[in-house]
């Protein structure tokens, strides 16, 4: 279930990212979706430091490197997306093209792995391991979070 909503929330900042080539008559719109990105962020950032009480001197080295992982991060989303989306019709595909398509998708799996990896072990550097395990669940939490905020409230239980 968790893989599903990253996979939801990574086609939202995938597609917000992507905005901004629209061309010069949206530039109401793109300025819009620009502000809803920019808040999604805030709150983010937000989230995330409520729940790792960072120290003030934690966060001065923390967030540098969070936002480099997190921009990174995004950029390969987007780049794995589009190459999805290229390949959207494959029963027109010879079984050449086919094959790469399913090689390129375990490639960007172990990219965003390697990705991930590297920056576990920069954040080990940087914060306390019970935080580092903090951020992971803070981030799933953000996560969930969006999703439920897009869906509304569940059936006979309120917003929290």
């Amino acid at each position: 279930m968790e893989i599903f909503s990253m996979k939801k929330l990574s086609i939202l900042l995938g597609l917000l990212l992507l905005s901004s080539t629209f061309v010069e008559a949206q530039q109401p719109r793109r300025g819009a979706i620009q502000q809803r990105f920019q808040e999604l962020e805030s709150r983010r950032v937000a989230f995330i430091t409520r729940e790792l009480s960072l120290t003030p001197e934690e966060a001065r080295v923390f967030w540098p490197v969070y936002n480099e992982y997190h921009d990174k991060r995004l950029k390969m989303m987007v780049l794995h997306r589009n190459q999805r989306l290229e390949s959207a019709n494959v029963e027109d595909l010879t079984e050449q093209e086919l094959m790469e398509i399913a090689d390129n998708e375990i490639l960007g799996l172990e990219e965003m792995a390697s990705l991930r990896r590297e920056y576990h072990e920069r954040f080990k550097e940087i914060l306390p391991i019970l935080k580092v395990v903090k951020l992971y669940n803070a981030e799933r939490g953000f996560n969930r979070q969006l999703l439920q905020d897009g869906r509304g409230p569940a059936p006979g239980r309120g917003r929290n």
